[in-house]
């Protein structure tokens, strides 16, 4: 008598058929959509392209054209991904900005209310000099209309700006810092910490001042270790009347 085939199939071996069935049509979609770990990188390596084109030349020198051919990604590649030039701007700048928010948010942790605010002081102006290029693109590409430039600095009021200035009342409720408006203090940190690298980096790009005075200033804003001595300095000069500095 004649065996039906299916029925000649062991019932333990059932289960294997049917994985190895869901792995090919797995691989079958794969081949038809695309590999997902090809289409990442190509997502990651526009990204990064982007960044260095930032670094140079600022937001406006970003075009989907340009990026595309830089990152060796077709016009189709970066609509899939991104859409828009818009929208591909705003998660370049996200990615870029994210980790500092993170990164400060840790430094927060650090002892009483006064190493809390040098830790986030520290920490933000580390950021600015690892990142004094691309900061100093971004101010010109606002300056210049960048729509991008102008909705990331409009989007920073409840963000860094706000854990500096959260750390600045609770030293002054502490008695660690003078009272004063917390803006005050917050413009007179940065202006002793961050806003000479910004300085330095605007210079150095217009080749405004000679090269050698320019190499001694790089050596002391763009010098993680500097940063420090400078900010004690400035912590000090905030203590409260009657305490040591």
């Amino acid at each position: 008598m004649r065996v039906d085939s299916a029925a000649q199939v062991a019932p333990a071996t059932l289960p294997h058929l049917f994985m190895q069935a869901h792995k090919h049509g797995m691989a079958t979609t794969r081949h038809r959509t695309g590999r997902p770990a090809s289409t990442a990188v190509t997502r990651e390596r526009l990204l990064r392209v982007g960044l260095a084109l930032a670094r140079k030349g600022g937001l406006r020198a970003i075009t989907v054209r340009a990026l595309s051919q830089r990152a060796g990604a077709n016009l189709g590649s970066f609509v899939y991904h991104f859409g828009t030039r818009e929208a591909y701007l705003a998660e370049l700048l996200e990615q870029w900005y994210a980790p500092l928010m993170t990164q400060l948010r840790l430094a927060q942790a650090s002892g009483d209310a006064l190493r809390a605010l040098r830790a986030l002081v520290l920490q933000l102006v580390r950021w600015v000099q690892a990142n004094a290029p691309v900061v100093a693109q971004m101010v010109l590409d606002a300056a210049a209309g960048e729509a991008a430039a102008r909705r990331f600095f409009a989007a920073l009021e409840g963000r860094h700006p706000t854990l500096l200035l959260a750390a600045i009342v609770a030293a002054q409720k502490a008695g660690q810092v003078r009272a004063a408006p917390p803006v005050a203090v917050l413009l007179f940190l940065m202006s002793t910490v961050a806003l000479p690298v910004l300085l330095f980096q605007g210079f150095n790009a217009a080749r405004v001042v000679p090269l050698p005075p320019l190499e001694q200033l790089r050596c002391v804003v763009l010098d993680p270790a500097q940063a420090e001595p400078l900010l004690d300095w400035a912590l000090r000069s905030l203590a409260p009347d009657g305490q040591a500095r």
